[in-house]
């Protein structure tokens, strides 16, 4: 049994869902605590009620849950669901439930082992909440560890001193996107309410998530005054304006130096001395969100070097980062411990990066680049060659063009020597053959002293005339440039090589057509593609997918005019474990697209058929009877 549990450690969990069913010995590894503490039974849109489905359901079976979800969920009367499972259950997340006071008080009462407690968006419960006196707070939760407030407006300080009350050994406080339909005079009570809980619990508190909650600097000061709290964990937002000098950022950043996650996402007014602040003080950081960091340049980039701990990095939506201060962040470190890179949005990067990532960041599994320049054809070879252990690849509008084709604005000659045209280091628009300065890649060219230049005489051609080879990155055929070119033999590369890869987002790419789909996409283990805004794949490339890809889960094929009914048969009748499927604007499904998803889908939760015109309503209201389907599909 130990054996097995240790093989599904490394497997998925739909894979170790289906593994269990072949025998008693693997279902019994999938019971172990490891396992159900990961999963989520997520309840949506249901009464709770002992009488009907999916609670009915849940009271006859043999496993316990630990874990538990519930959104858009309505109590009626007593159940026994709680007082069956109560003593299991780990975890609960309320999100826009009809709740009241008394049932949440009844329902946290028969959890005595509760350790993590999330409300999200639930005003109602607040609005109607009646005050109570602090000294006979009922329940005591002595285990929870965790209160996660979410999307609340109508806090108050009764609010906040029952929950509070109610975790005696709360380490970990989240109060985020909350307080924003609040006057100014009650948000500071607020906020000074929250200041005081910080207080009486610094010598426990850990971890804190302010993230996109309306607080200005002068409680960031306050919160950095706070002596003896030794914190692991911070989220902070930030959107008003902060005091040039001395901003209250830096007094946390220099009062809390044992952090391991760190998360700034939408800091607006993160200087680059606050980032140098980060790298000099924190070296047992593993997390580093700056996602939205406008301010951030090069300058503050650069110190990133020092943290060597470093696992997972966001500088997405920075603009002022360039190829200089991100190069020196990553050049020469060991770098063996970074496994997430977000790099989206950011248009100072060119394929120069992405080269020194492939050879620096080889253990990688994470990967974004959506929306950035620096992907074109020579950089995805090379991804496809170095990082092969990337699961998650997210290339959303990267539609650069193969740089052998583009248009070149200048009619002087261009020196090329016919040995060294394989050099692929230097910019796409550079004629310059030389490799960047410090380089010492492993396939830079010998000297060759007796062959002579040949002069190309390039004549630019309009960007309408010019044909540009689809597909070339992904499939490495066509290209105008091996990615890897030594004297006479050639190499390329294709997606098909990142044999782990889980996610693929390609939306908006609109360059793939179905010779990615039909050659490349081999991919046993693929779990969710975006495909959406690709227009020229058919129904050719799409059943090709269906049958090469099998464990695909999630299906975006929004606006890929060209697909028709053979492309959803495929799908439902090769995919048995579709659960998702968003296909939006897709003018020429019929009904029996819809047919063709009530006969195979067993496993379809979710369903987007908008803007499909040729589909009619009727059809669509036949999805309803689809008992496995959680939302109802609009017209």
């Amino acid at each position: 049994l130990q054996i097995l549990i240790r093989i599904f450690t490394f497997i998925r969990p739909s894979d170790r869902n289906s593994a269990a069913l072949t025998c008693h010995r693997w279902f019994e590894a999938l019971r172990h605590p490891y396992f159900l503490n990961a999963t989520c039974f997520h309840f949506e849109h249901i009464e709770v009620s002992d009488n009907k489905s999916p609670i009915k359901i849940f009271l006859d079976s043999f496993r316990h849950f630990t874990n538990i979800k519930l959104t858009r969920v309505q109590f009626s009367g007593e159940t026994g669901f709680w007082s069956y499972f109560g003593e299991h259950i780990r975890e609960i997340t309320f999100d826009n439930c009809a709740l009241t006071k008394p049932k949440l008080s009844n329902i946290l009462g028969s959890m005595p082992n509760l350790e993590r407690l999330n409300i999200v968006d639930c005003d109602e419960l607040f609005k109607s909440w009646n005050p109570v006196i602090f000294q006979n707070i009922s329940p005591i939760c002595k285990r929870l560890k965790h209160l996660g407030l979410r999307k609340i407006s109508a806090l108050n300080e009764d609010h906040l001193n029952y929950l509070v009350a109610m975790a005696p050994r709360m380490s970990s406080l989240e109060i985020s996107k909350c307080l924003r339909d609040m006057d100014a005079g009650q948000r500071v009570t607020i906020l000074s309410h929250i200041l005081r809980i910080l207080n009486f619990y610094k010598h426990q508190m850990r971890s804190v998530n302010f993230s996109y909650t309306m607080y200005d600097d002068l409680f960031l000061k306050q919160f950095a005054e706070i002596e003896s709290m030794s914190l692991s964990n911070i989220s902070l937002s930030f959107f008003q304006r902060a005091p040039i000098k001395d901003p209250a950022i830096i007094d946390i950043l220099r009062k809390h130096t044992n952090l391991v996650h760190l998360d700034l996402t939408s800091f607006l007014n993160l200087t680059d001395f606050a980032l140098i602040e980060i790298a000099e003080s924190m070296p047992l950081l593993k997390t580093l969100k700056l996602n939205g960091c406008w301010l951030l340049t090069d300058f503050g980039i650069s110190a990133i070097g020092k943290l060597r701990n470093l696992a997972i990095l966001d500088l997405s939506d920075c603009d002022r980062v360039t190829d200089n201060g991100f190069l020196q962040a990553i050049l020469g470190k060991d770098r063996v411990s970074m496994k997430e890179l977000y790099l989206s949005m950011l248009p100072g990067i060119t394929e120069n990066v992405i080269l020194k990532i492939c050879f620096t960041l080889a253990n990688l599994t994470v990967l974004d680049f959506c929306g950035s320049d620096c992907i074109n054809d020579t950089s995805l070879q090379f991804v496809f060659c170095y990082l092969r252990l990337v699961r998650v690849l997210r290339l959303n509008g990267c539609v650069k063009n193969t740089p052998s084709f583009s248009s070149s604005s200048s009619h002087q000659p261009v020196e090329i020597h016919p040995l060294q045209h394989h050099n692929i280091y230097q910019n796409q628009y550079s004629h310059s053959h030389q490799p960047p300065a410090g380089f010492n890649g492993p396939f830079s060219s010998p000297p060759l002293c007796h062959a002579q230049p040949t002069v190309v005489q390039q004549t630019p051609l309009p960007l309408s005339t010019v044909q540009f080879p689809p597909d070339a990155g992904l499939t490495g055929v066509d290209l105008q440039r091996a990615a890897i070119e030594i004297w006479d033999e050639q190499q390329t590369f294709s997606i098909d090589m990142l044999r782990g890869l889980q996610e693929l987002q390609i939306s908006g790419c609109f360059k793939v057509t179905d010779l990615s789909l039909t050659r490349c996409f081999k991919l046993i283990e693929l779990r969710e593609v975006n495909l959406s805004h690709c227009v020229n794949i058919s129904d050719e490339g799409i059943i090709a997918m269906a049958m090469n890809c099998p464990s695909l889960e999630v299906v975006d094929l929004s606006d890929c005019f060209r697909i028709c009914d053979p492309s959803i048969d495929a799908l439902t009748k090769h995919l048995l474990r579709l659960n998702s499927m968003k296909l939006v604007r897709l003018p020429q499904l019929t009904t029996e697209s819809i047919y063709s998803i009530l006969a195979h889908c067993k496993r379809l939760r979710t369903i987007n058929l908008r803007g499909c015109c040729k589909i009619p309503r009727s059809a669509i209201d036949l999805l309803a009877k689809m008992k496995c389907l959680r939302n109802t599909p609009k017209y």
